[in-house]
């Protein structure tokens, strides 16, 4: 099964993405029961399996974020199910609500299959990310935190994004441990208004 190249979707197909988005989400205020994509409008690119990531903002400030690092369904249906997710189901928010859709913004993020990144400690971590402004997937245990590339346009230091990874993983600022896992990744995005 082949997965899709995120770097081969053109500005069409992340058009489609970002309208499927806006789909499931305008769905849930109808009165019909939401309905995923019918999948015979689609491009093979757009039907092969791929991981994505939806981002919700309202006048700026975010209002969801989930998403999936591996891809294991189409991306148009992995699109749509992580904007409903996104908007209704991120639970260190309020759901979305109608009022706040004439402000909302939503990114998709489609990402490139993660790959591991050895490092034997946080200082050579750091020192890639100086030159390197990726995605990063820390993992430990049963504990993993992901920040998407766009983190960078907030924590510009790498020494800041990856504090700001460890505590979203639940760990202490200098928490290393001798099994962390690092994987990298980068995007290809479209961000749109709602309306």
């Amino acid at each position: 099964m082949s997965v899709t190249s995120y770097q081969n979707l053109n500005k069409g197909e992340l058009t489609q993405l970002l309208d499927i988005a806006r789909e499931a989400i305008r769905g849930h205020f109808s009165e019909e029961l939401p309905r995923p994509p019918q999948l015979d409008l689609y491009g093979k690119k757009l039907l092969q399996p791929g991981a994505c990531f939806v981002t919700l903002e309202v006048d700026g400030q975010l209002q969801g974020c989930l998403g999936s690092v591996s891809a294991n369904s189409p991306l148009v249906l992995e699109v749509h199910n992580k904007a409903r997710a996104s908007a209704y189901q991120d639970h260190r928010f309020m759901p979305l609500t109608e009022e706040q859709l004439d402000q909302l913004m939503i990114e998709i993020s489609v990402l490139s299959e993660p790959e591991v990144l050895d490092v034997d400690n946080e200082q050579a971590l750091i020192e890639y990310l100086e030159n390197n402004k990726v995605g990063v997937v820390l993992s430990d245990n049963h504990s993993q935190a992901l920040f998407l590339p766009q983190v960078w346009e907030q924590l510009k230091s790498p020494r800041e994004f990856i504090r700001h990874l460890k505590s979203k993983a639940g760990w202490n600022a200098v928490y290393w441990s001798p099994s962390m896992e690092v994987k990298t990744f980068t995007v290809t995005s479209i961000k749109g208004k709602y309306f």
